[in-house]
């Protein structure tokens, strides 16, 4: 070898000591508990994509549209914490926006990878293919900026900076996050990370901390009657453990929200059900409002919960949220939600009033369906019959819509958790963020309930649950249209009809080769006999059952829901001023 070329003696460990910009962000994923990246590949983000595919423990799955990615990837974070998609610069990432914004909305990380133009090509302001043709590149980062907390376009220079600082902000913010890749930059060298990434500890200020006990200590003082409602921002800090022990420790009734689901044991003494301000059923209600001091964790009010009709008194509420904490509406910031519920455990009163208890709202008294009955199946009969099917460790995901008030009037079994989008309530969510949350779980039975309508924004996803092996059981609610808007407005009105699709055999044109159960039911016998065959554990292949209903049966709190949604969509005054603030609980 000439002597120019003979390699220097520390070659070795100078390749051991860089990585390159694209193994680096899949390490970092990795450490913050990404084990799979949903997207779609485009001539800008195959250069990743291959890097993707050579990453030993990350697997790659792929979805038939983007925001079908993004939906994925928000019930995939919802099981494991934290999600990632990768989708092209132009109509692949401005097809995720509504997956993304309904994540900034809930609360739910996701990582938004963009495969992007090289440098040269941006800096050079050329006209390409996927923009306006006017050289012009930010504009989706500045789409980007407004459903995301943290944004980065990655260089040779900045990535391992940017990469971590973004990553810790999706992490530390429990909401979705942006970082453009350009094409050129994927497999540039860098600095190979030191150590791994952490997920970050919650920050809070020992003074304000103290301060929060004192005010706490002293709206507690002499309550005899304290409560406990739980929210969303409770399952993404983990808090279920200190929740329970408080409640146990403390004896104290709790009710949750529909965005909060999962997270108390519905089994369990202390919970007593589902509130959402006035359309809550009674004694959910009396236990909610009439506590002399309520505490909520991690709670969101917004129209559809309760929001405007909550008859709740300000003054006397303790809220723990993403930062901060509040009594009575002063707010203590930074305090981490964790140490605030720690506080409360150790000062709060043990409760000796007992409250009032109800039975189970989705199990009523002769709520067994007869296998030989030929009446028409109704929704007053069906949710009883699907909550005695759910099994402990379910996942449950009713879609928005007539599913969402009909899982709301029941109970979930021990371990079972609900995924369901109700703030940002995009119809077609269900299906991919079901794919996604059985991507994440594949031990668990996934009982998917969705609605034709629905349905059919989305349905392609059925064929990647098959294509991946998974075996869900899917209810298909066929009432002929939207008759969630039906209960809004336009009851016979023909915009809220869709055509009439053989849902039961959707199956059929997704898989050539992968059998699959699917059943027409519009009686109790038939829904009672195939329900009967369905057993309690993930069953031997796909099911997919589709239930004929009435255009004009609603479930349990529609009626009452629709009424005041018409008032505040087309209504200019409200029936009474709400005593919450008309953004609900102070900004946390």
């Amino acid at each position: 070898m000439p002597k120019n070329d003979v390699m220097p003696e520390n070659s070795a460990e100078t390749e051991t000591e860089t990585t390159t910009v694209g193994e680096y962000l899949l390490c970092r994923l990795h450490d913050l508990g990404v084990r799979h990246i949903f997207g779609l590949p485009g001539d800008y983000n195959m250069e990743f994509l291959d890097q993707v595919e050579a990453f030993p423990d990350i697997g790659w799955v792929g979805n038939c549209n983007e925001v079908n990615a993004a939906y994925a990837a928000d019930g995939y974070a919802r099981l494991a914490g934290i999600a990632a998609i990768v989708t092209t610069f132009g109509p692949g990432e401005l097809s995720v926006v509504n997956g993304l914004a309904g994540a900034m909305a809930e609360s739910v990380p996701i990582v938004s990878i963009v495969g992007g133009p090289t440098t040269e090509i941006m800096d050079r302001r050329a006209a390409m293919h996927h923009s306006l043709g006017d050289g012009d590149f930010d504009r989706w980062v500045r789409v980007a900026r407004e459903v995301t907390v943290a944004q980065a376009t990655l260089t040779a220079g900045n990535a391992t900076v940017e990469i971590d600082r973004v990553l810790r902000e999706c992490w530390t913010q429990q909401r979705p996050v942006y970082l453009r890749l350009p094409g050129d930059v994927a497999r540039q060298p860098v600095p190979k990370p030191p150590r791994r990434l952490d997920r970050p500890a919650p920050i809070h200020d020992p003074d304000q901390l103290d301060a929060f006990d004192t005010a706490a200590q002293r709206l507690l003082n002499g309550a005899t009657c304290p409560a406990l409602l739980v929210g969303n921002l409770a399952l993404r800090y983990g808090l279920g453990a200190e929740i329970a022990a408080l409640l146990a420790d403390r004896h104290w009734p709790a009710a949750t929200q529909g965005l909060g689901r999962g997270l108390l044991d519905e089994t369990g003494p202390n919970y007593v059900g589902v509130y959402d301000g006035g359309d809550s059923v009674e004694p959910v209600r009396r236990i909610v409002e009439e506590a002399d001091v309520l505490v909520c964790v991690g709670v969101k009010f917004f129209d559809w919960d309760g929001l405007f009709t909550a008859d709740l008194d300000p003054d006397r509420i303790i809220s723990i949220g993403r930062r901060a904490s509040s009594v009575g509406g002063r707010l203590f910031h930074p305090v981490s939600p964790g140490a605030a519920l720690a506080r409360l455990h150790s000062i709060g009163p043990v409760r000796a009033v007992d409250w009032a208890t109800a039975p189970d709202p989705g199990r009523p008294p002769a709520a067994r369906l007869d296998p030989a009955s030929n009446a028409p199946i109704t929704q007053a009969r069906l949710w009883p019959a699907i909550s005695a099917m759910l099994a402990e460790g379910d996942i449950v995901v009713p879609e928005t819509g007539t599913p969402s008030f009909g899982v709301a009037s029941i109970r979930l079994p021990r371990g079972a958790v609900c995924v369901q989008a109700p703030l940002w309530g995009a119809i077609g969510y269900a299906v991919p963020a079901a794919f996604g949350a059985a991507t994440a779980a594949p031990e668990r039975r996934m009982v998917l309930i969705t609605g034709d309508g629905s349905l059919q924004l989305t349905a392609q996803e059925i064929s990647r649950m098959i294509a991946t092996g998974q075996r869900p059981v899917i209810f298909v609610l066929n009432n002929a249209g939207y008759t969630v808007e039906r209960a809004v407005d336009g009851r016979h009105q023909p915009y809220n009809d869709i055509d009439n699709w053989r849902y039961a055999d959707l199956p059929a044109v997704f898989t050539r080769q992968i059998a699959v159960d699917s059943h027409l039911v519009s009686t109790e016998g038939e829904l009672a006999r195939v329900l009967a065959g369905l057993g309690a554990g993930i069953p031997d292949r796909p099911t997919v059952v589709e239930v004929l209903l009435h255009p004009l049966d609603l479930p349990a709190g529609m009626p009452q829901w629709g009424r005041e949604t018409t008032a505040v969509d087309y209504q200019s005054t409200l029936g009474s001023t709400p005593r919450l603030s008309w953004r609900g609980l102070p900004d946390q």
